[in-house]
């Protein structure tokens, strides 16, 4: 009950920050875009879209929010209570993952209606936003304040953008099947057209490595940041 609990807080506390009615207005502008565009741009472009910011708006979300609380000193009170580390990571995770797929699927589903393949859209975005929001919490456990966070986070988080270079057919360098974001490109384009079975197993796969280790990495650099910085 508790994790349900922590869960419903933070998606209303998001609410009550405006990141809903922020996502609302972005969300249009994107549909808008994509709507006025020549057909043949569309499904690259929305691609494009969909892989550059609602998949990875946690990130940014995120830094905020953990400095936020602290700010509001939320975390004297917060684990003073049951409440462990791992539920606040994972209410954390989860939270953003909704709006990340709620902002999504409606661009999606507006300008693409029913001629895309849903499967492999959902798990694209969902496994990018959990690994982009631990991502976001380790960088705010590691910085003081908001500006610093938006300072660094570019830097942070530049290599795993590379894989647009093979999307854009710049570059096609066999490394960059290692990361994960070129496992989000190839699900994406993968709604579009057909993907076998080992294509989802190479995926999934690489997702749940690189998860896997950004939480392990988040998990300690989060106890030390509420350690040193909330508790001290």
């Amino acid at each position: 009950m508790k994790n349900l609990d922590l869960f419903t807080f933070d998606i209303r506390f998001q609410f009550r920050h405006g990141f809903y009615a922020a996502y609302a207005l972005v969300s249009i502008l994107y549909i808008g875009l994509l709507l006025l565009m020549p057909a043949s741009y569309v499904e690259k472009t929305s691609i494009f879209i969909i892989f550059t910011d609602p998949s990875v708006l946690g990130f940014f979300f995120v830094g905020g929010l953990v400095l936020l609380e602290k700010d509001q000193s939320i975390f004297n009170t917060l684990f003073v209570s049951p409440i462990r580390i791992h539920d606040y990571l994972v209410s954390k995770v989860l939270s953003l993952t909704v709006l990340a797929m709620v902002s999504s699927s409606i661009i999606f589903g507006v300008v693409h209606q029913h001629h895309v393949d849903y499967l492999p859209f959902l798990i694209a975005v969902t496994l990018c936003s959990i690994f982009f929001t631990l991502l976001g919490i380790l960088l705010a456990a590691r910085v003081d304040t908001v500006n610093m966070f938006l300072y660094t986070s570019p830097l942070f988080v530049i290599v795993f953008y590379l894989p647009l270079l093979s999307f854009f057919n710049l570059a096609d360098p066999v490394l960059l099947y290692l990361l994960p974001t070129q496992a989000v490109l190839i699900l994406l384009e993968g709604a579009f057209d057909s993907l076998t079975v080992q294509d989802y197993i190479y995926a999934i796969a690489v997702f749940m490595a690189w998860i896997s280790f950004a939480y392990i990495l988040t998990y300690y650099a989060f106890q030390r940041f509420l350690r040193t910085k909330c508790f001290s």
